[in-house]
């Protein structure tokens, strides 16, 4: 199947057909709509980096890097939360 229409995600619930697209294609534009996005940073683990943004985002996962004090935190993250953390932590 071909869909004729832009913006369309053809999919089967009985095959299974599309249902991985669509999911990727609601999660988009629920993040569009929200203002929010999704990232990996890179945060010191010594510091309040991390416990920020637990408190200000949605940690999704958290990779600790041990030989470098570090951690690479995967956050969905509103547009002025990002803004805030870039402010407080630098660099």
């Amino acid at each position: 199947y071909s869909p004729t229409e832009p913006n369309v995600v053809p999919v089967s619930a009985l095959r299974g057909h599309g249902l991985q697209e669509l999911k990727a294609e609601l999660d988009a534009a629920v993040l569009k709509a929200t203002r929010r996005q999704i990232l990996t940073l890179r945060v010191r683990l010594a510091g309040a980096q991390l416990s920020w943004l637990y408190k200000e985002a949605t940690v999704q996962e958290v990779d600790v890097i041990p030989e470098d004090g570090a951690a690479d935190v995967r956050v969905i993250i509103s547009d002025s939360a990002y803004g805030k953390f870039r402010k407080l932590f630098p660099g």
